[in-house]
């Protein structure tokens, strides 16, 4: 899969992005490369792991949203892209990302306790 940009000035928005769109969420569009079925994602987190980057997705158009974490690889010259998590790594990085938010929330409520 690959990712396109529509120029608005936000990485990773799709050719129908509007800068009107793009305020509250960037959209990207990626391709399956073999079925050249096109999928439509809303960009809602990232993250870094081990050094690698990693971008959180919520599939839009589907009636049960889903979550895809993809990793941010290099593509020619200075071009970046997202690319599917093999199976291998799946496992460990969606872990993480859980751990994350885990430990979001908990600095939330610590927020939150310290305020009232």
């Amino acid at each position: 899969m690959f990712l396109e940009e529509c120029g608005c000035g936000h990485e990773g928005c799709s050719d129908d992005c509007s800068a009107e769109n793009c305020e509250d969420q960037a959209i990207i569009t990626m391709v399956d490369a073999e079925t050249g079925k096109e999928y439509q994602f809303s960009v809602v987190d990232d993250f870094e792991y081990k050094g690698n980057a990693y971008c959180v997705l919520v599939t839009i158009d589907e009636e049960e949203p889903e979550l895809v974490i993809t990793k941010v690889v290099q593509l020619e010259g200075d071009e970046e892209g997202l690319m599917s998590l093999d199976e291998d790594e799946a496992d460990e990085i969606y872990a993480e990302y859980d751990r994350l938010c885990e430990e979001a929330e908990i600095e939330d409520e610590d927020d939150t306790d310290e305020e009232g």
